[in-house]
């Protein structure tokens, strides 16, 4: 009897990591090689993924899938500049150093070829959404809560991407001084100035 719909691609998707860790494989290995790892034949992964850049992208939407799960779950209450510090702290910790490679692989091949990753924002767009909901708790009204998750999620990334190219570089005490000037405790949202 065959798996319903969806349950076979999960349970490769389930394998890579499982085989290859929370980064997934290296973005330059082949499908083949991939197929080999998994003790399935190549063609199973390209009925499924189509191609090596569907399944990457596969594999960082699951990741992204997963991160946001365990992000959402830090604290139903917890505000935006907290939350900015938690998710600074998941993604440059040293063992996620394989999976934000393979996130920047990922984007820089979809700068390029964009229409082998037509979901890629949607992909990426989950955390907007937890910051924004922290934002909104904190008072911003709701296009202002999504800017903010907007910017604040733009530059993590840049210093993420900053701390993997120059290792020198002191990306905590920017990534802190960063999210201090995005969090309402030291910048309250717009509406919320008390009348003088």
């Amino acid at each position: 009897m065959r798996a319903p719909a969806g349950q076979g691609k999960q349970r490769l998707l389930d394998a890579l990591f499982d085989e290859f860790g929370a980064g997934g494989p290296n973005p330059n290995l082949s499908i083949r090689y991939i197929a080999e790892r998994l003790d399935v034949h190549h063609t199973l992964l390209t009925y499924h993924f189509g191609s090596r850049a569907g399944l990457l992208a596969a594999i960082l939407a699951e990741a992204r899938a997963r991160d946001n799960a365990a992000i959402a779950a830090i604290d139903p209450e917890i505000g935006f500049g907290p939350l900015c510090r938690a998710v600074w702290r998941r993604y440059s910790s040293a063992e996620h150093d394989d999976r934000a490679r393979a996130f920047f692989h990922v984007v820089g091949l979809a700068v390029h070829e964009g229409e082998a990753f037509p979901d890629l924002g949607a992909a990426t767009d989950g955390l907007t959404g937890i910051l924004e909901a922290a934002a909104i708790r904190d008072g911003y009204a709701p296009t202002d809560a999504r800017q903010q998750s907007l910017i604040a999620i733009a530059g993590l990334r840049g210093l993420l991407l900053q701390g993997l190219v120059d290792a020198d570089a002191d990306v905590d005490a920017a990534a802190e001084r960063f999210i201090a000037s995005l969090a309402p405790e030291s910048h309250p949202p717009p509406g919320r100035w008390s009348a003088c």
